[in-house]
């Protein structure tokens, strides 16, 4: 069996997302706050006319958020319940990574439940971000209720 997996750095850290969760890798984007969203919900974007959440994942993994930067690549990211993206240091090109290679073992410095797992490549671990987990069901909730309100304000004479 044979994944790909989309490798990228985030605060000093690599990890990857699995091929199959990833639109697209897009410029960087200027966001615009939302009101009443969770704390690992840095803003809203407008992508090809979707609007979507933000997602601060170094804040996820209560790591320092690297500061913005002019050429920052973002992840658009599909996930079971909605698109979103994530802001992140770098990207590196597709890995084919092979069952053997696989550990379902936490890594010491990110809660074991954010990952699908580790992989050991040539270039070291690598963690296998669970996108599915980006969001906690309280954030989830909260972003949806943001959301909600953004578009009742939008609606509204």
């Amino acid at each position: 069996m044979h994944a790909q997996v989309l490798p990228f750095w985030l605060s000093g850290h690599r990890l990857a997302v699995t091929l199959e969760t990833v639109v697209r890798v897009l410029p960087a984007l200027v966001g615009t706050p939302l009101p009443g969203a969770p704390a690992t919900v840095s803003g809203l974007v407008n992508v090809r006319g979707s609007i979507l959440p933000v997602i601060d994942l170094a804040r996820r993994f209560d790591w320092d958020s690297p500061p913005a930067a002019l050429w920052q690549p973002y992840l658009w990211l599909q996930t079971q319940r909605r698109q979103l993206v994530v802001p992140v240091d770098a990207v590196e090109t597709v890995t084919v990574c092979v069952a053997e290679d696989f550990q379902p073992a936490p890594h010491p410095s990110v809660p074991s439940e954010l990952l699908s797992g580790v992989v050991r490549t040539a270039e070291g671990l690598l963690l296998i971000q669970d996108v599915e987990r980006l969001l906690s069901e309280s954030d989830e909730a909260l972003l949806d209720s943001a959301l909600q309100n953004r578009e009742s304000a939008d609606d509204s004479p």
